[in-house]
C-alpha cells in the first residue's frame, strides 16, 4: 500500500502543505476589508469565489438581490468579487458625495473591462479615464448643446414619420400586432445614424431584418458565464495581457462590422456635401489630432482610432438603451389607458399651442415627460452605476481607501418602498415635481460630471416618436402581452426577459 512518501519527498509535502497554509492565510487577510472598517458585509467563501459566483450562476439576480442585501445590511454594505472588495452604497448623502463635490476623486466608473472591448472601443467615453476621458468628453459636450439637438429635430421626425409608415401597414396588414423591441430598435438606430453620422442604414426598410440589427444584437448578448470572462474576473491583470492580442468581450465579426461601417462614413466625408454639415461626425473630424500631439498633451480633439470607437458605441448604445426606453414606455401605456390618452389630450393642445411638434413645443409637455421619468425609474436602463476612488477618502465618517470599487444599486434604489411608494407600479404622478425628486435615489443617466452625454438627445427623439405614435394610434396589448411587472435580464444591458408585442389602433381621423 503507498504512502504519501512513497508519493513525494517530506520536503515536497511540507512545502506544499506550506503554500496552501500561505495562500489561505492570504486569502483570510483580503476578506478582512470591510471587517476591519466594521462595514457589514456578505460573508465570502472558497467555493463561492468570494461572492463572485452567484453573480455568474444568476446574474438576473441584480435586480432582487441588492434590495434583500440593504434590508438585511443597510445602505452600505460590501461583497466580494473573488478577492475583490466590492463596497455598495445606496445612501443618498454619501452619493451626493461621491458623484459630485468629491468627484475629482471618483473620476472614473471602474478598473475593469477597459482594455477587452476591441481596439476601438477601448478608447470609448465607457471605457476611458482620466485626462483621455477629460478630453474626449469636452470635445463631445458641444454636439448635444441645445441649438445643435434644435437642428437635428427634423431629421428626427423623418425618422418617426418612417416607423408610422411601417405601423400603418401592420394595422393594415396584421391586424396592427408588432414586435416593440424590433420596432422601436429599429427607429432609435434609424435616428442615431441619420442625426449623428447623416447615414441611411436603411434599418426601418423590408421585412428581413438588416444586417446592421443582426450586428448591434450581438453587442448585447454576452454571457458573464464564459471561462474567459471568469478568469477576467478572478485575474484581473489578464487584462493586459489580453490587450497585447486585442482579444475582446465582443463578437469579432460584430467589432469588424462597425468598424467598418464607422470607417465608411468617414471616408465618405472626404469627397461630398456631407463634410459641410453640422453633426457628430463632422465635429469629431474637424478636431481630429494625431496620437503624437495626444503624447505631447494635447487637452483637446480625437483621434482617429478614438473617433471610430466613440462612433460604435454612439449608435450601439443609440439602438439598444434608447430603443430599450420607448419599449418600455409603450408597454406602460398599453396598459395604463387613462395615462395615455392623458398623453394623447397633452400632444393635441401643444399642437394647437405651437402650430405643431416643435422643438420648445415638445420641451414643455409636462405629462408625457412625467411618463417617461416615471418609465425609466421602472424600467431603469442600468441596473448598477459605479465609481472606484482615485485616493483615500473619509465621507460622512465612511473611511474609502484608494482603489477602493463602488457599486451603486440604482434598480434596487428605484424599487426601494422606503423612498417610492409601490415602486413595482407605474404612476407618472409622482414625477410631477422632479425637485423633490432625490437626484442619487433616481439616477437613469448617471449623475454628475460623467453622467450620459446623450440624454437630452435620447429624450428628444423619445418625445418625438410618441407625438407622432400617439397622434396617429392607440396603443394596445396583444393576447399574449406579458403581463406587469416584467421580468428583466441582465447582460451588458438591462432587458425584458420575454418578447413584448403590442398592437396599434389607427384614431379617428388622425
Amino acid at each position: 500500500m503507498l504512502t504519501p512518501l512513497d508519493v513525494l519527498s517530506v520536503e515536497t509535502w511540507i512545502l506544499m502543505i506550506s503554500a496552501i497554509v500561505l495562500f489561505r492565510f492570504y486569502i483570510h487577510k483580503k476578506w478582512q476589508f470591510f471587517k476591519s472598517r466594521s462595514i457589514p458585509y456578505e460573508p465570502p467563501t472558497l467555493l463561492g469565489l468570494g461572492s463572485l459566483v452567484s453573480f455568474i450562476k444568476n446574474p438576473d439576480g441584480i435586480f432582487t438581490r441588492d434590495l434583500e442585501f440593504k434590508k438585511k445590511y443597510g445602505p452600505i454594505f460590501g461583497i466580494y468579487s473573488w478577492l475583490s472588495p466590492v463596497l455598495i452604497i445606496g445612501d443618498s448623502e454619501v452619493l451626493k458625495q461621491i458623484f459630485i463635490k468629491e468627484f475629482s476623486t471618483f473620476p472614473d466608473r471602474q478598473n475593469q473591462f477597459l482594455k477587452v472591448n476591441g481596439k476601438e472601443m477601448n478608447t470609448s467615453l465607457l471605457s476611458t479615464t482620466g485626462d483621455q476621458w477629460k478630453r474626449i468628453r469636452s470635445t463631445l459636450t458641444p454636439t448635444f448643446s441645445s441649438s445643435k439637438l434644435k437642428a437635428m429635430m427634423g431629421i428626427i421626425e423623418q425618422c418617426s414619420d418612417k416607423t408610422m409608415e411601417s405601423l400603418k401597414m401592420i394595422s393594415d396588414t396584421k391586424g396592427g400586432r408588432f414586435d416593440a423591441k424590433e420596432t422601436f430598435g429599429r427607429l432609435s438606430l434609424d435616428v442615431i445614424c441619420s442625426a449623428a453620422f447623416s447615414a441611411n442604414v436603411h434599418s426601418q426598410e423590408g421585412q428581413e431584418t438588416p444586417k446592421i440589427i443582426q450586428m448591434a444584437k450581438k453587442a448585447f448578448s454576452i454571457s458573464f458565464a464564459s471561462p474567459v470572462m471568469l478568469l477576467l474576473f478572478i485575474f484581473p491583470w489578464l487584462e493586459t495581457v489580453l490587450s497585447k492580442f486585442d482579444w475582446s468581450v465582443f463578437p469579432r465579426d460584430m467589432l469588424t462590422y462597425f468598424s467598418g461601417l464607422t470607417e465608411t462614413l468617414i471616408e465618405k466625408r472626404k469627397s461630398s456635401e456631407l463634410k459641410q454639415r453640422v453633426d457628430l461626425m463632422q465635429l469629431m473630424l474637424n478636431v481630429k489630432v494625431s496620437e503624437e500631439d495626444v503624447k505631447n498633451g494635447a487637452t483637446k480633439g480625437m483621434t482617429l482610432n478614438e473617433i471610430i470607437g466613440n462612433s460604435m458605441i454612439m449608435i450601439l448604445a443609440g439602438y439598444e438603451t434608447t430603443g430599450n426606453a420607448m419599449l418600455f414606455l409603450a408597454y406602460n401605456l398599453a396598459t395604463h389607458k387613462d395615462v395615455q390618452e392623458k398623453v394623447q389630450q397633452e400632444i393635441e393642445e401643444t399642437i394647437k399651442e405651437y402650430g405643431g411638434l416643435t422643438y420648445n413645443g415638445i420641451n414643455n409637455m409636462k405629462y408625457l415627460t412625467m411618463c417617461i421619468n416615471e418609465s425609466l425609474r421602472l424600467y431603469t436602463p442600468v441596473a448598477r452605476n459605479a465609481r472606484i476612488a482615485d485616493k483615500d477618502i473619509t465621507i460622512n465618517g465612511l473611511n474609502i481607501p484608494k482603489g477602493t470599487l463602488i457599486h451603486v444599486p440604482v434598480y434596487g434604489m428605484c424599487h426601494d418602498d422606503e423612498y417610492w411608494d409601490e415602486p413595482f407600479e407605474f404612476k407618472p404622478e409622482r414625477m410631477e415635481d422632479m425637485n423633490k425628486i432625490d437626484p442619487m435615489l433616481y439616477m437613469p443617466f448617471g449623475a454628475g460630471p460623467r453622467n450620459c452625454i446623450g440624454m437630452r438627445f435620447a429624450l428628444m427623439e423619445i418625445k418625438m416618436g410618441f407625438c407622432k405614435l400617439l397622434q396617429k394610434f392607440d396603443l394596445d396589448v396583444c393576447e399574449d402581452t406579458p403581463s406587469a411587472p416584467l421580468k428583466m435580464l441582465f447582460r451588458n444591458s438591462v432587458q425584458a426577459k420575454d418578447d413584448i408585442f403590442l398592437k396599434v389602433v389607427p384614431r379617428c381621423n388622425k
